[in-house]
């Protein structure tokens, strides 16, 4: 059975429009529509409103997110990653700041491009996230610092 067919089956056992559904996932109702159509596939968060509104069994969880995650998405999703243009210009700038001979300060450019990706990458505001980044950044900054000491000597 396919996620479109299981998603439909499950809204129409319910007796649930696709607007009532999107309502409850926080989607839009085209969102469904495209769900039920096999045009788009829901994300994890969606899945698990799904999982939890729709009763979805155990046996069809498993079958719903072998479906979505298989190998063939999981290569596209890492080809798209790295020949996306941002990731070029990622490396042209690392290629640049590889260049430069003090490693004082290049460890303190990489640092700010750590920090500016991480929190680009980070939507969930909790606390602990932004400490962990914290501590890494401060880690590899001292560290840094610390090799460079061991060059002068």
């Amino acid at each position: 059975m396919e996620i479109s067919d299981l998603i439909k089956s499950a809204r129409i056992e319910k007796g649930l429009t696709q607007q009532q559904l999107a309502d409850v996932v926080f989607v839009t109702r085209q969102t469904i529509s495209k769900w039920e159509l096999g045009k788009s596939v829901p994300d994890q968060a969606s899945l698990i409103l799904l999982y939890q509104y729709l009763d979805i069994k155990d046996n069809e969880k498993k079958q719903l997110s072998k479906l979505i995650f298989n190998k063939q998405n999981i290569i596209l999703i890492l080809i798209a990653i790295l020949f996306s243009p941002m990731v070029i210009g990622v490396r042209f700038i690392c290629c640049k700041i590889d260049k430069i001979e003090n490693r004082k300060i290049k460890a303190v450019i990489k640092v700010i491009g750590f920090l500016v990706f991480s929190s680009y990458l980070v939507s969930l505001k909790e606390n602990v996230v932004y400490l962990l980044i914290g501590i890494f950044s401060l880690v590899y900054l001292l560290y840094q610092f610390y090799l460079s000491g061991l060059e002068t000597k």
